[in-house]
C-alpha cells in the first residue's frame, strides 16, 4: 500500500462519454501500483511464497476454501472465472486454488508500505474483469464468507501482533520514505506535530497497524479546520477525491448499462426513498491509507444508521472484459464506483439537518474489495455539529457519498461537481444561499 498527497492531481479524462478522474489519480490514491515492474514484483514474490509453503491455510481461509468446492454452482464459477482471463503470466493465480493460497499469504501479515495498491485487490483484478467472477461475487451465500474472512483478518490488524510493519526498515510505515509521503502535504512539519503519536515509544505509541492506521489529528482546528458553524453549511464528510455527482436522482435506475447512475432503492436499501426522489448526490474515493475517519457534514440530528450487506468484488457488468493491462488506462473496477455504491457491503447513515431547508440527507460509507468495514460511532437521537466525528473505515481506502433530498435548496460547489477534485475533511462545499 502506497501514500501518496492528495494536493495535486492530473486533469480528469473522458471514458466512453463520461468524465472521470484519470489512472494517476488512483495511482497517487494508492489504489494501483506505481509501475508495471512494481506489480510483477509483488506478485512473483507472493505467488512464490503461496506456492512454496506448507499449504497449511488459516482456518477462516480453509473454512472459505472448502464453502467454495462444497457449493456446487460457486464452485464451478469458480472453475469457469479462470478460463476467462489470461493466464499467461505464470505469477498471477493460474486456478482458485492458488489464489486461495495468496489469500492466505495476505491475510498472516499485515499492510507493508510501498508502490503496491490494496493487495487483495492486485490478486483479484483479473478474476473480478470476467463473468464467471461476476456470476460468483453477486452471490450472497458467498458474500458472507467473504465477510467472515475479512472479520478474521480484522482481529489480526487491531491485536499488538500487526505492529510488525510499523518500522523504520524497507516497508515499515515508520521509515523516511514512508513519513516523507505521508507529511508531503504539512509544509515541513513532523509527523508528531501533526498526528497524535509518542516518537519515543515503541511503534509511536501505537498498539496495532489499525491504531495507526485510523490516526488522528494532533490540532483538528489546525489541520481540519471546520468554520463556521452556520447551519446552512454543508461540509465534506471524508477526505476524499471527487468522483461522480447527479441530479434528478431516480427510485429506480438502469445498473446494467455503461452510463453509471445511481437507483435511490438500492443506494439507500429502500429507506426513505421516496424523499430522496428528484435530489442528487455527490461521491468520491479516499486515499487508500489518508485520513479515514468521518465527520458530520452538517449540524443535526442522526436520525438513522443502517448497515447494508453487499457484495465485494462484483464490477460494474458493463465493464467485464475492457483491457486491463494498460497503465495508463483506468481499469475496469475503479470505472464501477457509483455502481459499487449500488451493491457493496455499506453503512447509510440518515441526518435531519437543523436548517430545514436542507431537510433530511444521508452520508454513505461504501466499502471497497477487503477494506469493506463501516464503523459508526455515534448513536441514532444524538445531536451532532457540522466537523464532530461519525465514524470511521477500517483497514484501508474507501467510497463515500453524501445524498440530499428531492426540495434540498442546497447548492454543491462548482469545484466540487467535476471530477478529481481533492477535498479535505470538514472543507464547504455547499450551502443554502443567505
Amino acid at each position: 500500500m502506497s501514500q501518496t498527497t492528495q494536493t495535486q492531481t492530473p486533469s480528469p479524462i473522458t471514458i466512453q462519454g463520461i468524465v472521470r478522474p484519470p489512472a494517476e489519480s488512483f495511482r497517487k490514491a494508492g489504489w494501483l501500483p506505481k509501475s508495471k515492474a512494481a506489480y510483477d514484483a509483488f506478485m512473483k514474490q507472493l505467488h512464490q511464497r503461496a506456492t512454496s509453503g506448507s499449504g497449511t491455510l488459516l482456518p477462516s481461509v480453509q473454512e472459505f476454501k472448502d464453502f467454495v468446492e462444497n457449493d456446487p454452482t460457486i464452485y464451478g464459477e469458480f472453475l469457469r472465472m479462470f478460463d476467462d482471463v489470461d493466464t499467461s503470466n505464470p505469477d498471477t493465480p493460474q486456478d482458485y486454488t492458488e489464489l486461495i493460497a495468496m489469500l492466505n499469504v495476505i491475510f498472516r501479515e499485515a499492510p507493508a508500505y510501498g508502490d503496491l495498491g490494496p493487495p487483495v485487490y492486485m490478486v483479484m483484478a483479473q478474476v473480478m474483469n470476467s463473468q464467471g467472477g461476476f456470476s460468483a461475487f453477486t452471490k450472497q451465500n458467498l458474500n458472507e464468507q467473504f465477510k467472515k474472512m475479512f472479520e478474521t483478518y480484522a482481529l489480526f490488524l487491531t491485536s499488538k501482533d500487526s505492529c510488525s510493519t510499523l518500522n523504520t526498515g524497507e516497508g515499515g510505515w515508520l521509515s523516511v520514505e514512508a513519513m516523507n509521503a505521508m507529511m508531503a502535504e504539512f509544509n515541513g512539519r513532523t509527523f508528531e506535530q501533526v498526528f497524535i503519536c509518542d516518537p519515543n515509544a515503541e511503534h509511536y505509541g501505537f498498539t496495532s497497524f489499525e491504531d495507526f492506521f485510523n490516526r488522528r489529528f494532533r490540532n483538528p482546528a489546525t489541520d481540519r479546520p471546520t468554520g463556521l458553524l452556520n447551519n446552512n453549511i454543508v461540509g465534506a464528510a471524508c477526505e476524499s477525491i471527487t468522483y461522480a455527482y447527479q441530479e434528478d436522482l431516480k427510485e429506480m435506475d438502469e445498473l446494467y448499462i455503461k452510463d453509471e447512475k445511481y437507483s435511490l432503492r438500492h443506494l439507500l436499501a429502500d429507506n426513505f426513498v421516496d424523499q430522496f426522489v428528484g435530489g442528487k448526490a455527490v461521491q468520491g474515493f479516499l486515499n487508500t491509507t489518508g485520513y479515514h475517519r468521518w465527520h458530520s457534514p452538517v449540524n443535526g440530528t442522526i436520525v438513522r444508521i443502517v448497515n447494508v450487506p453487499g457484495t465485494y468484488f462484483a464490477q460494474g457488468p458493463y465493464k467485464i472484459g475492457l483491457p486491463t493491462e494498460d497503465p495508463d488506462l483506468v481499469p475496469p473496477y475503479l470505472q464501477s464506483l457509483q455502481y459499487f455504491a449500488n451493491t457493496a457491503a455499506r453503512q447509510l447513515m440518515f441526518i435531519q439537518a437543523d436548517d430545514g431547508n436542507i431537510g433530511l440527507m444521508c452520508f454513505i460509507a461504501i466499502g471497497m474489495t477487503e477494506i469493506s468495514t463501516c464503523e459508526a460511532t455515534v448513536y441514532e437521537g444524538q445531536h451532532v455539529e457540522r466537523g464532530d466525528q461519525t465514524g470511521m473505515f477500517h483497514f484501508g481506502g474507501s467510497s463515500c457519498a453524501l445524498v440530499f433530498r428531492n426540495g434540498s435548496q442546497v447548492e454543491i460547489n462548482a469545484k466540487f461537481q467535476v471530477p478529481d477534485v481533492a477535498t479535505k475533511i470538514n472543507e464547504p462545499i455547499g450551502a443554502v444561499p443567505v
